[in-house]
């Protein structure tokens, strides 16, 4: 047995630090880490449908649907059918889950800039890269049946 932790294990631990820092930011605007992820989605890719957003979130529909019956209800999001197929119905955000959105994500600039504090910005940057290079591969992978 190697001595060295695996790659999965810090993986698995910064993913838990990360919700917990986003719960944590986001907590006073009344949404969580999930709800943001959602919204945020919402907001760069609308009218989208929630199977689209759960396929981008690489989730459930039913999860999905949860998250945007959550927003519904805080007034952040609203759903219509699409005018091309009326069983697809299509959501998009309200001008106050705009407005959420914002916050939210000044919010999260501070937090990252505090969690990765520790690195340099150019280390925070190639961080980033391989991060983006690694899902990607593995988004491919599991869109090509693998």
């Amino acid at each position: 047995m190697s001595a060295t932790a695996r790659a999965f294990f810090y993986i698995q631990q910064l993913e838990q630090l990360v919700r917990r820092r986003l719960d944590d930011c986001l907590l006073a605007d009344g949404i969580t880490a999930g709800q943001y992820m959602a919204l945020n989605l919402i907001v760069h890719h609308e009218p989208v449908s929630s199977a689209d957003l759960a396929q981008r979130a690489n989730m459930t529909a039913q999860s999905m649907g949860e998250f945007v019956k959550t927003l519904e209800g805080k007034g952040w999001v609203q759903r219509k059918s699409d005018p091309e197929d009326k069983r697809v119905i299509l959501v998009s955000s309200t001008p106050s889950g705009r407005r959420v959105l914002v916050q939210c994500e000044t919010k999260i600039d501070q937090a990252e800039r505090e969690f990765f504090s520790c690195l340099d910005p150019e280390d925070v940057a190639h961080l980033r890269l391989l991060m983006s290079r690694v899902r990607s591969a593995q988004l491919a992978q599991r869109s090509n049946g693998h």
